[in-house]
């Protein structure tokens, strides 16, 4: 799946720009505007100023809005009723902007949304996309152009459906809207992080495509890439000497996923687990370790070029959180060992676990990848077989998200290792203590 977010000022050509997108690569288009607009149009029908935030909050238990695909087309029902173009007039527009600076109408509107983009490849524009409502989306766009350029175009779209006005008129109100999106509290319109500029001034409808085009076919590329050099190197040794010293057999391949953000979430027997792990994956691995690696210079650039992400065990290390997050959101695999230490030679269902494997997943939206690394104890240990188990992936829709609270974080940590645990023929349920730290292989 990929989700890709183009955000913008008004009159940029977002919705005509995401609506050829989508039909060019089959995916589908999500209209955020529309929605904006129609609840828009709905206080003004309902004699409710759009700048009465109690009225219009209030207003909103009176609103029930469906959204359908038709032919892979939005279809907007407004109390059961299909809205049509009442949405696209300056009126609409002005209110819509309203509306959407007021925290209300965005959360009644923030799940919808994110529901859509959860178990469908989706393309969404708007002024938020990616700085609120798809924080995870792979391909996060910002498209602008000149107030002038803009204009221009809004005042060319309005009078082809004979919309009486003038340029003057669309400019002054366009100044105003940008002004308003981009000062306002709430989710204003700026730029993600991590979006790639794209000014659209000088370029065609067509133009603009193919460069929206060619930008998400760069980013799928560097998604794609199995590992970097030194990674490789340090993979074909290790898989070498391992296949000569360890009696290993790997099973489930079949079932890793060949693209896409995965939270990998093991058991942890010994410190190879992660090397047994990673010369298996078919992708580059990622993985939390403690930083006192990291003070030693050659092992420091060793293990930083094996994925290594140093992780502070003294006490809540926000930084290697949200590191780890942000590996995960760029869709890469972050692997996990949710029990924080190794059990080797004791039953994984009976352990603790810790819970960052859901915050992680939670927060990238990733789907996460059971695995069970299971041994017997026999008199030699280098007569002992080792068996690294896939599982299958728990999409993120099934991990029961819904705000985020520790409760949930323990019950998705449940769910998760209670899938490894299955793998490895355990059947005891562990317990997660809720204390949303990292697992770290040590």
């Amino acid at each position: 799946m990929i989700r890709i977010a183009i955000d913008g000022p008004g009159g940029a050509g977002k919705s005509s720009l995401a609506k050829a997108v989508a039909k060019r690569l089959g995916i589908i288009y999500v209209d955020t505007g529309a929605l904006y607009r129609t609840i828009g149009v709905y206080m003004l029908k309902n004699n409710i100023s759009t700048s009465d935030e109690e009225g219009v909050s209030r207003a909103l238990s009176n609103v029930n809005l469906e959204l359908k695909f038709v032919d892979e087309k939005q279809v907007i029902l407004l109390n059961g009723e299909p809205v049509g173009d009442e949405i696209r007039t300056p009126e609409a527009s002005m209110a819509a902007s309203a509306v959407s600076a007021m925290g209300k109408v965005r959360e009644f509107l923030l799940m919808t949304q994110r529901n859509i983009a959860k178990n469908n490849s989706v393309i969404m524009d708007g002024r938020d996309i990616g700085t609120v409502i798809l924080p995870y989306a792979e391909v996060k766009i910002f498209l602008t152009a000149s107030p002038e350029a803009r204009a221009k175009r809004r005042f060319e779209e309005l009078v082809a459906k004979g919309i009486e006005t003038t340029y003057e008129k669309v400019y002054e109100e366009m100044a105003e809207r940008d002004k308003n999106d981009s000062t306002r509290a709430i989710a204003p319109c700026v730029p993600a992080e991590d979006a790639i500029m794209l000014d659209n001034s000088n370029l065609t409808a067509e133009g603009t495509v193919d460069a929206v085009i060619d930008i998400i076919e760069k980013v799928k590329k560097a998604r794609s890439k199995k590992w970097n050099g030194f990674y490789a190197i340090c993979r074909a040794i290790i898989s070498f000497f391992s296949r000569i010293f360890i009696r290993v057999r790997f099973t489930g391949k079949e079932n890793i996923p060949k693209e896409g953000s995965i939270v990998l979430c093991s058991n942890h027997i010994g410190i190879k687990d992660v090397f047994l792990i990673g010369i298996s994956y078919p992708r580059q691995l990622f993985f939390l370790s403690k930083k006192e690696w990291f003070s030693i210079p050659v092992v420091s650039s060793v293990m930083r070029a094996w994925g290594a992400v140093p992780l502070d065990r003294a006490g809540r290390d926000v930084g290697a959180l949200k590191n780890a997050i942000k590996i995960a959101k760029e869709g890469k695999t972050l692997a996990i060992f949710p029990q924080g230490h190794r059990c080797p030679g004791i039953n994984p269902a009976e352990t603790s676990v810790k819970s960052g494997a859901a915050l992680i997943a939670y927060h990238s939206h990733a789907d996460v990848l059971p695995v069970c690394i299971k041994t017997k104890d026999v008199k030699y240990k280098f007569m002992r077989k080792i068996e690294v188990i896939y599982g299958k992936p728990i999409k993120y829709s099934e991990l029961g998200f819904e705000k985020g609270t520790i409760g949930e974080f323990k019950d998705a940590t449940a769910k998760i290792f209670n899938e490894v645990c299955k793998l490895g023929g355990y059947t005891a349920l562990p317990e997660a203590d809720g204390n949303p730290e990292t697992g770290e292989a040590k």
